[in-house]
């Protein structure tokens, strides 16, 4: 038998150990969202699985080590009755992750499956890949991920694939769509 986590389709994503639940803000670290900057970040890799950082970390927590767990946390994960371009995703292709992540847009609830495949979706953006650091804070700037710092963690993952683009002028567009659509997003009370 492998030690590997097994993911049915079909059956629930989520479990009682956190995995596809909302983190916990701690108390007393939460300030104005308009002034992120002056502001410490509310969470920590130990606060939750690696599956949930997409949602939680934002680019700059993000060190070897944190990188490292990722990528041995997805290495034991197989998705039985998966597509092909969700293995490819489990395995750092990058345009599969954004497949896979386009194809379960929009986020309705937060599972495991979705965990999984936002979690390969953002060691592709690691690995210096622009799009998939445009994908990710895309997904993250329009989901409810239950806490207040949907902007912000989609704001970092922007900041970041901005570095590593081939063409800044590109990027810079699709940023600024984006950019519009939280705002446009959060005008209208949908943000977290």
């Amino acid at each position: 038998m492998s030690d590997k986590l097994k993911v049915l389709k079909g059956e629930p994503q989520t479990n009682d150990n956190g995995i596809g639940n909302s983190p916990s803000v701690r108390q007393g670290e939460r300030t104005v969202l308009d002034n992120p900057a002056r502001r410490p970040w509310p969470f920590a890799p130990s606060d939750t699985s690696p599956l949930a950082w997409w949602r939680t970390l934002p680019s700059d927590a993000f060190g070897d080590a944190e990188r490292q767990h990722l990528l041995t946390t997805l290495k034991q994960i197989d998705v039985l009755h998966g597509s092909d371009d969700f293995a490819a995703a489990l395995e750092g292709d990058p345009s599969a992750a954004i497949r896979v992540a386009f194809a379960l847009m929009p986020i309705e609830k937060l599972t495991l499956k979705a965990d999984i495949a936002m979690t390969a979706l953002q060691l592709c953006a690691l690995e210096r890949n622009a799009t998939a650091a445009l994908v990710l804070a895309q997904v993250l700037g329009l989901t409810d991920l239950g806490h207040s710092f949907a902007t912000d963690l989609a704001a970092s993952w922007l900041v970041y694939g901005r570095r590593y683009a081939a063409d800044p002028r590109k990027f810079h567009e699709a940023e600024t769509v984006l950019l519009k659509a939280f705002r446009d997003r959060r005008r209208y009370g949908d943000d977290a």
